[in-house]
Parts: C-alpha cells; sequence; structure tokens
C-alpha cells in the first residue's frame, strides 16, 4: 500500500554530501536531531521538579549530598558513538555545550584527541599506563582526562603517573553495586577512600556507578541508586565537596530525577532511541519525545518476475505464494544486516522522486552481500508498468521514522537483539553522510 513519505522528509533544507556512485550502501546520519536531542535531555536535567513530583511516594530520601546546581551532561560516544561517527557527533554535541563525553577505551580516547575535540573526555576503562610521548599525555597534564579507579592498585598506578607529570589525575570512583562487571567493592571503595591522603597526585572528580536493569527492573535500579547514596554519605569526610556523584544511563535519566544526581550518562538517548524500550515502571511526565538520528541506505540493482511456488534464497527458506517482482539490494550479513531477519524484516522502497513509499518484505535468508525483497506490491507492478523502473530505487534499509517497521527498535526486536548492537554491529568502512 502506497502512502505519503515519512518525518525524513524535512521541510526545511538540509545537506548531505551525495553518495558516491561506488557506494552499495551508506549512514545517512542527521547531525541536528542529535543536537535537538541532546538539548532535550540537558533541558529535561536542568528542568526543576514541579510540584507534582514524578518520584515514586514510596521513594525514600537521598541520602548523598544535595545537589548544588543542576545535574550536568557527560555524553557518552563509545563505540565509534554507537556507529554513527565519534568525531562528527563529538564535535557536534561540544558545540552544543555538552559539558563533558565519555569512552571506554583509551583507543576511543586518542581518536577524540587527534580529531581536535576540545571537551573533558571520561575514560571508563581502567588505565595503568601512560607516557610522554602518548596521545593522552596533553588532556592529562591539562587534567581535562578523567580516568575510572576499579581497583586499589590501579589507584595506585594512576597516582604515580600523576607524580611523575607533576598533575593531580581526575579520577572518578567506580563503586560495584551490581553489574558484577569490574569497579571497586564496598570494601575496596572504603580503603581507596580513606586512603586518598596517601595519594596526592590524584583528585576525586567523581564518585559513580553502573545501572544494570534501569530499562527492565527498576526496582533493581532504585537498590543501586540505594547502595551509591549509602556509600557516598558513609565516606562524605573525605570526598571534596565539587565530587560529581553519578549514575544515571539514558533509561534512568528518563525514569526518575533521583538518579540525576550530579550528572547524568546519556549514551542511546542522545541518539534517539530509549523511551520506547522502557519497560513499565516511573517514567518522567515532561520525558521528551527523541527523533531518531540514522538511516541506512541503499539502492535496488536487479528486479525479476518469478512464477508462483518458485523458491528463494539459500535453503529454500521461503516458496512465493503468487507471482511475483523480487528486487535485490546489495547489503547482508557481511554488512552487519542480522541473519535473523530473514523473512521476518521489511525495508522501505522510496517511489516518485521519493514522494511516497511502501514496505517491501524481506524474503528468503540473508546472504552475506544481498537481500531479496518483495516488489509484487510497488504500484509499478500493479499498474501493469515496466518494473525496470524499480532498478536503482533508493531502500531505507534502516528507516529513521520510529514508526516504520524497519525502525532500529523494531529490527532488533525481530532479531532478539538490542538497538545497541543493530548500531555497533554497522562496519566501520560503512560511508556515513551526515545531514547538518
Amino acid at each position: 500500500m502506497v502512502q505519503l513519505r515519512g518525518p525524513f522528509n524535512v521541510s526545511t533544507p538540509v545537506r548531505v554530501e551525495a553518495p558516491m556512485a561506488s557506494d552499495s550502501s551508506w549512514l545517512e546520519v542527521d547531525l541536528t536531531r542529535l543536537e535537538r536531542n541532546f538539548l532535550a535531555l540537558r533541558a529535561l536535567v536542568e528542568a526543576a521538579p514541579d510540584e507534582h513530583s514524578d518520584t515514586p511516594p514510596d521513594s525514600p530520601p537521598p541520602q548523598a549530598k544535595p545537589l548544588a546546581t543542576s545535574p550536568i551532561v557527560c555524553c557518552v560516544i563509545k563505540k565509534d558513538a554507537y556507529g554513527l561517527g565519534a568525531s562528527a557527533v563529538a564535535h557536534r554535541l561540544v558545540k552544543a555545550g555538552c559539558d563533558m563525553l565519555a569512552v571506554y577505551s583509551a583507543k576511543e580516547a586518542e581518536y577524540l584527541i587527534n580529531k581536535s575535540v576540545n571537551c573533558p573526555i571520561l575514560l571508563l576503562a581502567p588505565l595503568r599506563e601512560l607516557g610522554r610521548t602518548d596521545a593522552l599525555y596533553r588532556p592529562a597534564v591539562a587534567e581535562t582526562l578523567h580516568l575510572s579507579i576499579h581497583d586499589p592498585d590501579q589507584l595506585q598506578t594512576v597516582n604515580q603517573i600523576g607524580q611523575t607529570f607533576g598533575i593531580k589525575m581526575p579520577i572518578h570512583l567506580y563503586l560495584d553495586t551490581g553489574m558484577s562487571r569490574s569497579g571497586l567493592n564496598g570494601e575496596q571503595f572504603v580503603q581507596v577512600v580513606q586512603n586518598l591522603s596517601k595519594t596526592p597526585h590524584v583528585r576525586v572528580a567523581g564518585v559513580f556507578t553502573h545501572l544494570a536493569t534501569a530499562d527492565n527492573d527498576p526496582d533493581f535500579a532504585y537498590e543501586q541508586l540505594e547502595q551509591l547514596e549509602a556509600a557516598v554519605a558513609q565516606q562524605a569526610e573525605h570526598l571534596p565537596d565539587d565530587c560529581l556523584i553519578h549514575i544515571a544511563n539514558s533509561f534512568a535519566t528518563l525514569r526518575d530525577r533521583r538518579f540525576h544526581m550530579d550528572m547524568v550518562r546519556p549514551g542511546l538517548a542522545i541518539y534517539g532511541f530509549g523511551p520506547e524500550l522502557l519497560a513499565p515502571g516511573p517514567i518522567l511526565q515532561n520525558a521528551p519525545v527523541l527523533e531518531h538520528t540514522v538511516r541506512w541506505v541503499t539502492r535496488i540493482n536487479h528486479v525479476q518476475r518469478y512464477p508462483r511456488w518458485t523458491p528463494v534464497g539459500y535453503g529454500s527458506t521461503h516458496k512465493l505464494k503468487r507471482n511475483s517482482v523480487l528486487g535485490v539490494i546489495p547489503i547482508g550479513y557481511g554488512d552487519g544486516y542480522p541473519l535473523a531477519l530473514g523473512n521476518q524484516a521489511s525495508v522501505r522502497v522510496l517511489l516518485d522522486d521519493n514522494d511516497t513509499y511502501f514496505d517491501a518484505p524481506v524474503l528468503g535468508k540473508v546472504n552475506m552481500d544481498q537481500l531479496s525483497i518483495d516488489l509484487t506490491d510497488a504500484p509499478t507492478v500493479n499498474d501493469g508498468g515496466d518494473i525496470s523502473t524499480l532498478v536503482n530505487a533508493t531502500v531505507h534499509i534502516i528507516s529513521d521514522d520510529p514508526a516504520a517497521p524497519n525502525s532500529i527498535p523494531n529490527l532488533a526486536r525481530l532479531a532478539n537483539s538490542h538497538p545497541y548492537e543493530i548500531l555497533c554491529r554497522l562496519p566501520k568502512d560503512l560511508p556515513r553522510k551526515y545531514t547538518h
């Protein structure tokens, strides 16, 4: 069925770098939407709670220090900004006023430094070595590189680095409250905090933990929050007043102001995803509507008619139930498209100079570098027209329309996966075209 074109048809002029003739597919990343998502989240955390509190009535009062100012926003752009391109994303976020960026590995931090990203960077992985010839040396001596402390031995190592360079290394103490993935246990946290006087070449810039279930089990998230609040309250006399206490990922940022604390760390929400993934539980009444920032685009490169009962693809997992027109698009599991989407997903085919579209089912198994799609219901076919006009038609493999069957959340659900994986498995050599 033909429908009016979706929300990717913006009314204001935009600039998208034209794809090369050799590009079989490419990503289109809308940096304006990215900025709007960031600004909406920042406005959310900066807004004063109204008289109708979003916090559940049975929530215990916070035990940690009260906020002196509004929470700041640290945008998580690890794994190449969730596959969308860390350099372009970082520069746009910094321009929009982002307070801090978070990455996982030293290599990711080095990449941002080499791309002249001028913003404090929080390194989430434990760093244990740093030399004067390393790319991270300059931000370290400028004290804009913030390190996460995962164990007492690493604290000593980082203190030694600070002594070597004659600086106080900004550190964030990572308290494990139930993720069981890394970080200081309760006993180690007390040990580290009470021995800070013996490590004069570090300064505690933050204390944080990582939520395990903010999307699907808010009760456990509140338990983690209470552990963090209690640990900070018990050691308050040993922590500086300007120490940032932080816990909120995207899901917690959208759920409850208690999670906001001194800083929030949204990742997925910056790119437009999150609200639709929240299981029942507290949700802020004024949570923003986020915009999907990416679509994956290709073109049809072959069209053919086939009779009823013709098998399709490896293993003949689909047989045509009618005389059909099939098209081929040049992407497959080698390009990051999940195998699990065979015979389940659809793609969006654009027609009439991209003014209309229809959703074409994916038929058969996903190939390494090709997908078969059902074009039988295309208006050109129904009107008895020349099917060759469908060759070179634009196809959205991933749509930026949240309601589309091939939006990232819907594809993740069909693949029994998660938007994180759908985004991060996209190859680095897939061209990224940025809309400004």
